[in-house]
């Protein structure tokens, strides 16, 4: 079955005569490849803050706005995101969440820059070799930090379902004072929770989650398979990081969903989430909490 959500045209912002900015401002304000900023140039100043504004009427408006929602409930780092019309346009808009004062920000597939061992090839990455350069180039005790946080992030992908957390939808920022690199926050999540590249829930997708990126094998992600009808990629992170795997399975899975999205469907955010979606959506949420409980049987 698919599941739609509606607008409420009343509740959403409105935004008239903004002219986008020009790569050269948004470069001198934003840390983003050139060839990204080609495709998503549409940048404009709002309230004397820089925005990116993604143009969507459909279901992958509630997949950033629920994304977001469930990541502060759990105090979880993550981009802002509003809806909004511009310029006659139905989007969301996202205030830049970058600090250059304090930060220099890159993306996954940007580290080869900052550590030359990193994988540089778009689709070779694993977490495992991901883990495995960490390793290579820090110290045991800021490795574990890394880990430890990219775990949580691929474990919360994993419990929204997120299809599309390939390496440019993830970032790291590192102190330009302290040399320290953390994960940057969460961002680029339109379509979690079973939502499809027509923008609709289909809960045909939901049937095997396939993350942009596997944990340690290429063929999770094109023949992805099942252990004992679990997921295959946090089976064996569970086989070889034990404790923060748990750690981060109890963590997402600690959510009241059921309140996340009552109060999701009170806020002044312009989404209506229909019931028999909202019923879909607190139905994900059992499901996930089922699999975990079943994976923990396992190890």
């Amino acid at each position: 079955m698919t599941y739609h959500i509606k607008l409420n045209s009343r509740k959403i912002k409105k935004y008239e005569s903004l002219g986008k900015l020009s790569r050269e401002t948004v470069h001198s304000i934003v840390d983003i490849d050139e060839a990204l900023l080609v495709e998503k140039d549409s940048w404009y100043f709002i309230d004397s803050t820089a925005h990116f504004f993604k143009e969507r009427s459909d279901a992958r408006l509630a997949g950033e706005c629920l994304s977001q929602a469930y990541a502060e409930a759990l105090n979880e780092n993550s981009a802002k995101y509003s809806v909004a019309v511009l310029n006659g346009c139905t989007g969301l808009i996202s205030p830049n969440f970058q600090d250059r004062d304090k930060y220099q920000y890159y993306d996954l597939c940007e580290l080869y820059k900052l550590l030359p061992s990193f994988p540089k090839t778009y689709n070779s990455y694993t977490l495992k070799k991901i883990f495995e350069t960490f390793a290579y180039h820090y110290d045991p005790a800021i490795c574990y930090i890394l880990i430890r946080k990219i775990i949580r992030r691929y474990v919360f992908d994993w419990y929204t379902h997120q299809m599309d957390g390939n390496p440019r939808n993830n970032n790291f920022c590192l102190d330009k004072e302290t040399n320290q690199l953390d994960l940057g926050p969460l961002f680029d999540r339109e379509q979690a929770f079973g939502i499809n590249r027509s923008g609709i829930f289909d809960d045909e997708v939901l049937k095997q989650w396939i993350p942009a990126i596997p944990y340690e094998d290429l063929s999770f992600k094109d023949n992805p398979y099942l252990i004992e009808g679990l997921d295959a990629n946090i089976m064996s992170l569970l086989i070889d990081y034990p404790e923060l795997t748990q750690e981060a399975l109890d963590w997402v899975c600690s959510l009241d969903a059921d309140k996340v999205l009552d109060d999701f469907v009170t806020r002044d955010e312009g989404i209506i989430l229909p019931d028999e979606t909202l019923s879909y959506l607190k139905g994900i949420a059992e499901q996930k909490n089922e699999e975990k409980e079943k994976l923990l049987q396992l190890v």
